[in-house]
């Protein structure tokens, strides 16, 4: 049928109706009205007028269609990639959120003890040793020259450890979960006393409290604290807390284990203790009894 030609044959239509069109247009010359040569043709081309007629209307809405498309295309792309822009200032503001909150919390921690001489410093690679869970932090100092081994590392929520070696601008810190860390520590409750070993396991950041003794046991989930007597860590800084107490061994000593109060292989920031101000926690004077 007509109706259903292929694209081929209404091409091949259009083209003899426009050649003959013009042939009647020739042939009639100027006459004002179709002559009979173009009265002929004209009634020859009826029954195509249709099919060419509806072909150029598929063409049209096609051509319609195509570019409609197009530019739905162009603005898909174009809305995705501001999407994609978006997504990436969300993560940035994220993360200069979750940056910023740290910061305000080491300015919270300095601010809260007003008694000690700080400086920030950022830790630039964490690891494992091949024996014990320990070494591995190392932290950008900048300046190296205020900076010696043995002054105590802080972050927030508590003791990281203590510098072992300086390295220009670089400095290694020995965790307080080293084995080769000792610090003495009380319990805040019990006010037992003992020293805080690292134990240099493997899978987890811990310490034990060794020589522990006082006239009531240690319970668990209790905070361990600096007592300030060897000299080097500043007194009530928080170190850890207990999450295990065995009983006695053949001596007079609990077996207390404690886990640090920060997650020390998280650690992006920290305070160097440098030294003491000569005020109190509180940034008052410091009250000294008259010796007698």
């Amino acid at each position: 049928m007509i109706a259903s030609s292929s694209p081929r044959r209404v091409f091949l239509v259009a083209v003899v109706t426009i050649t003959l069109s013009l042939l009647a247009i020739l042939g009639d010359g100027r006459k004002v009205g179709a002559g009979p040569f173009g009265s002929a043709i004209f009634a020859a081309l009826s029954p195509w007028r249709g099919v060419v007629g509806s072909a150029g209307r598929s063409v049209h809405n096609l051509w319609i269609h195509y570019v409609a498309l197009t530019e739905v295309s162009f603005e898909k792309d174009r809305l995705q990639a501001e999407i994609n822009e978006l997504k990436e200032k969300v993560m940035q503001t994220a993360d200069l959120r979750v940056e910023n909150e740290r910061l305000r919390r080491l300015l919270d921690l300095a601010d809260s003890r007003k008694d000690l001489r700080l400086q920030a410093a950022r830790v630039v690679s964490q690891g494992n040793s091949s024996i014990f869970r320990v070494l591995g932090l190392v932290i950008d100092i900048g300046d190296s020259s205020s900076i010696e081994p043995g002054m105590p590392v802080l972050a927030t929520g508590g003791v990281v450890g203590q510098i072992r070696l300086v390295m220009g601008s670089r400095a290694e810190v020995l965790l307080v979960t080293d084995p080769r860390s000792a610090v003495d520590v009380v319990l805040e409750d019990s006010r037992a006393r003992g020293v805080a070993n690292g134990t240099g396991d493997r899978g987890e950041y811990t310490a034990r409290l060794e020589f522990l003794q006082g006239e009531r046991p240690a319970v668990k989930g209790e905070r361990v604290l600096t007592t300030g007597d060897e000299g080097r860590y500043p007194r009530g800084l928080v170190l850890g807390e207990v999450i295990e107490v065995g009983e006695a061994g053949s001596g007079t000593f609990q077996r207390v284990l404690i886990r640090p109060a920060i997650d020390l292989g998280a650690l992006d920031e920290v305070l160097i203790v440098l030294g003491t101000t000569g005020l109190n926690e509180r940034g008052g004077a410091l009250e000294f009894e008259d010796e007698q």
